[in-house]
């Protein structure tokens, strides 16, 4: 499901811009996304000197998942890469086209759900090296998201400017400042934390946005009754 998501998104993203991505790429996201991935993901938990009865499989479906998403952060920092090489040829498609805009909050939504799939609950059973690199490639996706939620505010904003407030418009302002406030404090609370201590700092992190998603949640449903 994760590998079929990330390829379904990520033929939507490039589709807004009016880039076809071409038959044998389509191919690729497909195999590599929805069949590959879950395989390795397998691969990676099988120890192959025990028995089949004696696998640990990290904790059962829980640990399948999270390293199902672990394989997904370094192919969704090299898609990130690539689409944002092309924005600049295609600057003004989210300011002028809401469904556009609407699969980069989509977009957004689903990199902060990988964020917080790939950050080990207890401890991340990965060698310092392999801990090491995926603490890396999660900062790199979380600025590169920054980067895009700047982008995608910038667009909603310049929206409002021209047509004015509606219930969706401040919804999804709303969603995308809190995203903002997430990820950069993701980012300092990480550069502030040492190395051996990112993981608790991780967890402060999405603690603290899971209180302000919840809180902006009940806003709205509150406040747009009485503002429209």
């Amino acid at each position: 499901m994760a590998g079929g998501a990330f390829t379904g998104i990520t033929i939507g993203m490039f589709e807004a811009l009016g880039i076809q991505l071409s038959a044998p790429v389509i191919r690729i996201l497909v195999g590599g996304g929805a069949g590959v991935i879950p395989v390795l993901a397998v691969v990676a938990m099988y120890d192959p000197e025990a028995l089949p009865i004696a696998q640990a499989f990290a904790h059962g479906l829980s640990g399948l998942i999270a390293t199902l998403m672990r394989l997904l952060l370094p192919l969704t920092l090299l898609v990130g890469l690539i689409y944002v090489a092309f924005i600049p040829f295609n600057f003004m498609q989210p300011f002028l086209d809401r469904d556009v805009l609407a699969i980069y909050n989509v977009m957004l939504f689903a990199v902060m759900a990988l964020l917080i799939g790939v950050t080990p609950v207890h401890g991340s059973g990965l060698s310092p090296q392999m801990e090491r690199w995926l603490r890396r490639t999660l900062l790199a996706v979380a600025a590169l998201a920054l980067l895009v939620s700047f982008y995608a505010t910038a667009a909603i904003v310049y929206r409002i400017a021209g047509g004015g407030f509606t219930p969706n418009r401040l919804t999804v302002l709303g969603w995308n400042l809190v995203n903002m406030a997430v990820l950069g404090y993701l980012l300092f609370k990480q550069r502030q934390t040492p190395e051996a201590h990112w993981v608790p700092a991780m967890h402060q992190v999405i603690s603290w946005g899971a209180n302000l998603y919840v809180a902006w949640g009940v806003a709205v449903i509150v406040l747009l009754p009485w503002l429209f």
